[in-house]
């Protein structure tokens, strides 16, 4: 058997696992027709909720508290507070984009981390299956058109 000396650290690993899974994978996947598309184009999957999912790792991943102001001031611009303050003491706002570009934006480089991008990267892997099924139901459905009652 394996014995592991620091079982905190891996439980609050685990739980951060945990979370970034249940919170990327519960994104919803609308489906709004729009004329005169392809079927990959007819569908919608809304992205505003990542910058919130992806500040919600930050905060967890790097155990800092963020002021309520900061994370409220970053949602409205649809960005991501970062965990670290900055000198001044002020929470740096990045955009969706800026995370794991391999350029650091935030003062100790929190959204470069592998930990970080990991989560990033594999949110991008989920969203892309998840858009692949709706895609393949949505041409199933679309080849099986409801008949008329009494017809």
């Amino acid at each position: 058997p394996i014995q592991l000396r620091n079982m905190t650290s891996i439980r609050s690993y685990s739980f951060i696992v945990l979370f970034a899974l249940l919170h990327f994978s519960s994104e919803k996947v609308i489906g709004i027709p729009k004329p005169d598309l392809d079927d990959q184009e007819s569908l919608y999957i809304p992205r505003n909720h990542q910058p919130n999912a992806l500040g919600s790792l930050m905060r967890m991943a790097y155990n800092h508290s963020i002021p309520v102001e900061a994370l409220r001031a970053c949602e409205l611009e649809l960005g991501i507070a970062c965990s670290s303050p900055s000198p001044d003491g002020t929470h740096k706002c990045i955009t969706p984009v800026d995370v794991c570009d391999h350029e650091p934006h935030c003062p100790r480089g929190e959204d470069e981390t592998p930990v970080i991008c990991f989560f990033y990267k594999m949110h991008f892997v989920e969203q892309d299956r998840l858009r692949n099924h709706a895609i393949a139901l949505y041409r199933e459905m679309s080849h099986h058109t409801p008949r008329a009652h009494g017809h």
